[in-house]
């Protein structure tokens, strides 16, 4: 292989690959990054073999075709330290790269490509989707959340995604909660499968903020593809059977009310500063009249204030959460004001838009003392 390139173009690629890098493998070929010149260009590949990412061609001068895999902490490194904007690399037959830029020269140890594990090829596919990528952005960011953490339910580690009468539905579920959202789509098949919250997060640092960029989506019975302007990453789907969270979103409820967002995120903010626990602080709502009393206490102190609402349905109540439950659902409400709705101080609040059906968060209370 021998090319010549922009050093930041190379730079760039380097770090939307690494994204799909792995250090934990006893396997060595798995922390490098595939160097590829072909008739399809100049790209880098990575793959942890749960997850691959591949680049679009990366404009460059290619005076001979090749591949290498290159050891990823190195090959970063040296290029980002080069002193030249433009980068020269030559492999031989014995896997050896020479990088050149300006005065310096590395000559640095590669591997042979035919021992780097390619990304999955989707052969049959069940569909083709496109999506704007900040729409599909926000909707992660504003559900991922509540994906599981821990090993006992793997089906929970991922977000469901369900095409479903026009609509695209992504839920996250931990057991403590669920985050719901939807937005109408130009696709009328039904089809659903779970998404690794890993493949989910990584997405969302590569896509952009732009719904003029689309997003394509290929998927499979095992696989999905994500096509973007500067790459594409294909993770593996979960096996298993997710939650039907659907049946959680009742209407049975006695006490609904509706308060402003921002206010409420606020006073929930306010309320774990005196928190001994950064991840889980208690919080006592005291639903009475047109006020709620958010009160905390911990062993560093305690802070009380109320929040003003506007009572739909009941008398009120008391009921107990972890404040940073609350603090991610009104984090990623949009609207001035949301609905909470409750049956019982021990029975899961519902949060959603007063005027916009196209979210539902449920949060499961902490159970009283006494």
């Amino acid at each position: 292989m021998y090319i010549e390139c922009n050093k930041q173009n190379l730079l760039n690629a380097i770090n939307i690959v690494s994204k799909a890098v792995t250090s934990r493998s006893t396997l060595d070929i798995l922390s490098c990054i595939l160097l590829i010149a072909d008739r399809r260009g100049f790209r880098l590949i990575a793959n942890d073999l749960k997850l691959s990412i591949e680049t679009s061609e990366i404009e460059s001068d290619l005076y001979e075709k090749g591949a290498i895999a290159i050891d990823a902490r190195i090959f970063s490194e040296i290029i980002r330290k080069l002193p030249s904007d433009f980068v020269t690399l030559k492999t031989d037959e014995k896997f050896n790269c020479e990088i050149k830029s300006g005065k310096s020269v590395f000559n640095i140890k590669g591997q042979d490509s035919q021992q780097f594990p390619m990304p999955e090829e989707l052969n049959k596919n069940i569909a083709e989707i496109e999506i704007g990528s900040l729409t599909f952005k926000n909707m992660i960011k504003k559900t991922i959340f509540s994906i599981a953490t821990e090993d006992n339910r793997p089906i929970l580690k991922g977000e469901q995604i369900k095409f479903d009468e026009g609509f695209i539905n992504i839920a996250a579920i931990d057991g403590c909660r669920v985050s719901w959202r939807r937005k109408p789509i130009e696709y009328n098949e039904y089809n659903e499968f779970v998404v690794p919250g890993k493949a989910l997060n990584e997405l969302c640092r590569l896509l952009p903020d732009d719904d003029e960029k689309k997003l394509k989506m290929l998927f499979s019975s095992m696989h999905i593809m994500f096509e973007m302007e500067q790459c594409k990453m294909v993770s593996r789907l979960l096996d298993g059977d997710f939650l039907n969270y659907e049946n959680l979103f009742n209407n049975d409820f006695d006490t609904i009310i509706t308060v402003n967002t921002q206010d409420m995120l606020d006073s929930l903010e306010r309320s774990v500063i005196v928190s001994d626990d950064s991840r889980k602080t208690d919080v006592k709502l005291t639903v009475k009249n047109n006020f709620m009393n958010i009160s905390s206490n911990s062993s560093i102190g305690n802070v009380e204030e109320d929040v003003k609402i506007n009572m739909e349905l009941g008398e009120g109540l008391v009921i107990n959460f972890n404040a940073r439950f609350l603090i991610d659902v009104f984090s990623s409400c949009e609207e001035e004001y949301v609905k909470m709705m409750f049956k019982t101080n021990k029975s899961p609040c519902i949060i959603t838009g007063v005027s916009n059906d196209e979210y539902n968060y449920l949060i499961l209370p902490i159970n009283p003392r006494g």
